[in-house]
C-alpha cells in the first residue's frame, strides 16, 4: 500500500511537467504546419497564372470574418477602406467614450503650509479685515468624487453625481491629535440637456459660486452655500439661474434644544427653537466676443431671504427669561462686468452689491446689533471690489481689493458695529523660467470704525487699524502662468501694524505686543478636475 502512495504522489509531482510537455509538442506541430502552408502559398504565387482563369488576391479568399485592413501610402484605395472588424470597433468605441470626458472624476483644491512666526512659535493671523491676503491661511484640502453618467445618444440628457469632501486644518504630524476636522462641501446631482438642450435642473447641497478675488480668497457677488436645488437655462451667449435653498446653523439664534419632562419617566430632549432661513435668487450673465480672443460679459444677480420667528429660552428653570426673535428679512441686488482675452490668460472683474436685512451679514452668518425689535432690517451693506490678471510675456500680475461699508441695524451709528473697510493685494511674478518664477505681493489693509474703544491704559478713542505686508515667493511649479498650478514656494511675509491695529486685540495677545510680525514657512497649492462642479 505504501508503494502504491508513493507511485501516485510522483506522479502528482510529474503531471504539471507532462502537461508541460504535450503543449510543447502541439506547439511545434502547430507551427510544422504553419510553415508548410506558407511554402505551398509561395510556391502558388511564384507558379505563372493561366490566361483564362482570372485570379483574385489572397485576402480575397478568406471568410469576411477574418479580413484585416491594410494601410498602404496610397490614400482612397479600396483596401485601405476594408471594413473592420468587431473586434477593431470596440477598441474606437471605448476611446470615445473616454474622450468625452464623461465617466468617474477625481479632482481636487488643496493648500499645506507648514511656517513659523520666526520668534520660536507658530505663524499668527495678521489681517484686521473681513478678506485680507490669503498667504497665512492654514492648510486645507477639498476631494472631488464625482461621476459624469454616460451620454445617452447624440441628443441624451447629461446627469452628473458631485461630491466634495473638505478637511480642514489639524494634521497629525503637526499637532499630534488624531482628530480630522472635515465636512461635506458638495453633495448633489445636476441634469443638463433634460427635456430641451438649454434646460438644466440641480438638487442637493451646494457651493453655488461665481468669480472671486484669488488673493483675498473671496467672492464677492455670489457665495452661496447652498441646501436646495435650481433650474437653469445655458445658451451660447447668455444664461438664467434660478435657486431656491434653505438653512438651520446650530447656533441658538436658529436653533435650540430643551430639557423637558418626559410623559413617562425622567426627562427628554426636545427641538425648542427651530428658524430655518430660506433663500431664494436669480443669476443673468450675458457674454459678448468682441473678437477672436477679446470678450466682455455682465452679471446681474437678485437675492431674497426670509426666517421664522422663535423663542430663546436664556435660563431653562425659568419660562419668562426668553428673547422672542420675530420674522426677518433680506435682500441683495448687484452686479458684475468682466472684459477678458486683452492678453495672455487675462481678465479683470468690476462688482457692486447692495444688501440689506438678514443678507448684509452672510447667508452663514449670525446677525448682531438687532434694533429694539431683534430684527435686522436697517442693516445695509454696500460693497465695491475689483480683481484682475495679466500676463506679458516674462511678467505677469494679480491685483484684487475692495471697499465695504457696513452698518448694523442697532441704530447707532457711532459704535465699532459700524465701519468702513477696504484692501488691496498686488502679487506680480517675473517668469524667470518655465518651471519657476520669483514673486513679490504687497498688501494694504485699513478699517475705519464709528464707534470709541476704551485702551488698556483706559484711554478712550477713535481707532483706525491699518496694516501693510510685503511678502517674496520664490515658486517652483508646473507651469501656466499666474494661475498655474500645482505650486512650491518659500513664502517670507513681513506685516507692519500700526498702533490702532495693536489696540484692536486683547492686550495679552501676542499681536498686540509688536508692531512687525513675521511669517516664514513652505507652501504648496494645487487644483485640478474640478470644473465639473
Amino acid at each position: 500500500m505504501k508503494s502504491i502512495v508513493k507511485y501516485l504522489f510522483v506522479l502528482m509531482l510529474l503531471f504539471p511537467f507532462i502537461l508541460a510537455a504535450e503543449e510543447d509538442d502541439e506547439a511545434s506541430r502547430a507551427e510544422e504546419e504553419a510553415v508548410s502552408s506558407e511554402k505551398s502559398e509561395e510556391n502558388t504565387e511564384e507558379a505563372a497564372p493561366s490566361e483564362d482563369v482570372e485570379t483574385m488576391p489572397a485576402e480575397a479568399e478568406k471568410p469576411a470574418a477574418e479580413e484585416a485592413p491594410v494601410k498602404t501610402e496610397e490614400a482612397g484605395t479600396p483596401v485601405a477602406e476594408a471594413v473592420k472588424t468587431d473586434e477593431e470597433v470596440k477598441p474606437e468605441v471605448a476611446e470615445k467614450k473616454k474622450d468625452d470626458g464623461r465617466g468617474f472624476v477625481f479632482g481636487s483644491y488643496g493648500r499645506v503650509q507648514p511656517a513659523t512666526d520666526l520668534r520660536g512659535g507658530s505663524p499668527k493671523w495678521v489681517n484686521i479685515v473681513g478678506h485680507g491676503s490669503r498667504l497665512e491661511q492654514g492648510s486645507y484640502v477639498e476631494l472631488d468624487f464625482a461621476y459624469l453618467l454616460p451620454k445617452i445618444g447624440d441628443n441624451g440628457p447629461l446627469f452628473d453625481f458631485v461630491s466634495t469632501l473638505a478637511f480642514s486644518e489639524s494634521l497629525f504630524h503637526d499637532n499630534g491629535k488624531w482628530i480630522a476636522l472635515n465636512t461635506v462641501r458638495n453633495l448633489f446631482v445636476r441634469g443638463e440637456n433634460v427635456l430641451w438642450k438649454p434646460l438644466g435642473f440641480w438638487v442637493g447641497s451646494r457651493m453655488y459660486r461665481g468669480d472671486d478675488i484669488y488673493l483675498l480668497d473671496f467672492w464677492p457677488l455670489d457665495d452661496d452655500n447652498i441646501y436646495g436645488g435650481g433650474v437653469t437655462l445655458h445658451f451660447d451667449n447668455w444664461g438664467l439661474e434660478y435657486y431656491f435653498g434653505f438653512n438651520r446653523l446650530e447656533v441658538d439664534w436658529q436653533y435650540q434644544s430643551k430639557e423637558v419632562v418626559s410623559d413617562t419617566f425622567g426627562t427628554e430632549s426636545i427641538t425648542w427653537m427651530d428658524r430655518q432661513r430660506i433663500v431664494t435668487g436669480l443669476k443673468y450673465l450675458h457674454r459678448y466676443n468682441i473678437s477672436d480672443k477679446l470678450g466682455l460679459k455682465w452679471k446681474l444677480i437678485g437675492e431674497f431671504q426670509r426666517i421664522s420667528s422663535g423663542e430663546k429660552s436664556n435660563d431653562p428653570l425659568d419660562e419668562d427669561n426668553s428673547i422672542v426673535y420675530p420674522e426677518d428679512f433680506g435682500w441683495s441686488v448687484g452686479g458684475q462686468l468682466g472684459l477678458f482675452g486683452y492678453a495672455k490668460n487675462s481678465f479683470t472683474d468690476i462688482f457692486l452689491k447692495y444688501s440689506g436685512g438678514l443678507a448684509a451679514y452672510g447667508l452663514m452668518s449670525v446677525p448682531w446689533g438687532f434694533d429694539s425689535d431683534y430684527k435686522t432690517k436697517d442693516a445695509r451693506e454696500l460693497l465695491f471690489a475689483v480683481t484682475s490678471n495679466l500676463e506679458i510675456g516674462w511678467f505677469g500680475a494679480i491685483f484684487g481689493g475692495y471697499v465695504r461699508s457696513f452698518r448694523d441695524s442697532d441704530g447707532n451709528k457711532y459704535d465699532n458695529d459700524d465701519f468702513v473697510e477696504y484692501t488691496f493685494s498686488l502679487r506680480p511674478h517675473f517668469f524667470i523660467h518655465e518651471n519657476f518664477y520669483l514673486a513679490f505681493e504687497v498688501s494694504h489693509q485699513l478699517k475705519d470704525m464709528n464707534g470709541l474703544t476704551t485702551l488698556s491704559n483706559g484711554e478712550t478713542k477713535s481707532i483706525r487699524p491699518q496694516v501693510t505686508k510685503f511678502s517674496l515667493i520664490p515658486i517652483v511649479t508646473y507651469g501656466g502662468g499666474n494661475y498655474g498650478r500645482p505650486q512650491l514656494r518659500l513664502v517670507y511675509t513681513l506685516a507692519v501694524q500700526n498702533d490702532d491695529a495693536r489696540y484692536s486685540y486683547n492686550k495679552e495677545d501676542f499681536r498686540a505686543k509688536h508692531s512687525v510680525l513675521h511669517y516664514f514657512g513652505l507652501s504648496a497649492e494645487w487644483w485640478f478636475n474640478v470644473d465639473h462642479r
